[in-house]
């Protein structure tokens, strides 16, 4: 498969490169616990035996073919100079045949290329090391100046806006999760006293202030600037409507604003998204 990418913020294209790809898995290798127990038949699967109830996966690796040209072999070493440069490190990962998804991505391997045509071409085997799951190019504040969507995409403009709410002292809010995997997202609270938030049979409740930052995906809470001890415990949203049960201590009005870049399984199709739902 013949396609450029975007690594760190540069193009493949800015080195003269042809890039094909050699190996593009589309689903992660998930982590598996099992038990064996003598003079049983099997064995009992403990993937998913742990708080959040569901299996988890490791990082998935790419591998790119490089292939770089030159005049004669000391312009190549200076392309292989540049070259390398650039491949050091970890960013963020965009194939131009999947321009709407992220991957963050490390290379770490060690990169040797083999001469090729009199020392006048190198060819090069890349691995990228990424996180099991891919982003959405856009998240909650919603697609950006610049940002790819093809003509034929029907998407809310106007996510941002979907995500705030307004509560008086308590009320269910439909939490929409427009991605394929459950995430963790980060929630701006102003105003009221205690705070408690429910989410199925999970509970996290704090004491809260002017503005709170409740990070589910760093697991802390922030009031007025400093970090406090909640009680309960720290949740998920999964794929689609999530039902959040918000009570504050006080007749006061509460904004809640949630902010979240989705995760999907391998590519983000924008077309297969049910952006309907969201009002559902």
């Amino acid at each position: 498969m013949r396609s450029g990418f975007k690594f760190k913020d540069r193009h493949s294209s800015d080195f003269g490169i042809t890039v094909k790809t050699k190996s593009r898995p589309i689903r992660p290798e998930a982590k598996v616990y099992t038990l064996d127990i003598p003079c049983r038949d099997g064995a009992y699967d403990l993937s998913e035996a742990n708080s959040m109830g569901r299996e988890y996966f490791y990082d998935r690796t790419f591998v790119i073919t490089v292939s770089v040209c030159s005049d004669n072999l000391y312009t190549l070493q200076d392309r292989l100079s540049l070259l390398s440069a650039w491949l050091m490190g970890s960013g963020e990962l965009i194939f131009d045949d999947m321009p709407n998804t992220v991957w963050y991505g490390k290379i770490s391997d060690e990169i040797i290329y083999m001469p090729e045509h009199g020392g006048k071409t190198a060819v090069l085997e890349v691995s990228v090391r990424a996180r099991p799951f891919a982003k959405c190019i856009f998240g909650t504040e919603g697609p950006v100046l610049d940002t790819y969507i093809n003509i034929d995409n029907t998407i809310l403009l106007v996510l941002e806006e979907t995500m705030h709410y307004e509560v008086s002292g308590q009320a269910d809010i439909a939490v929409w999760n427009f991605g394929e995997r459950p995430l963790r997202p980060c929630m701006r609270i102003q105003g009221g006293g205690g705070i408690i938030l429910t989410l199925g049979e999970r509970m996290l409740s704090f004491e809260g202030g002017d503005v709170c930052i409740v990070d589910f995906e760093r697991q802390s809470v922030e009031v007025n600037g400093k970090n406090v001890s909640v009680s309960g415990e720290f949740f998920e949203f999964a794929a689609g409507n999530n039902l959040l049960h918000v009570e504050n201590s006080t007749s006061a009005v509460v904004t809640i604003d949630i902010s979240y870049t989705p995760e999907f399984n391998y590519g983000v199709n924008l077309e297969a998204i049910d952006w309907g739902e969201r009002n559902a």
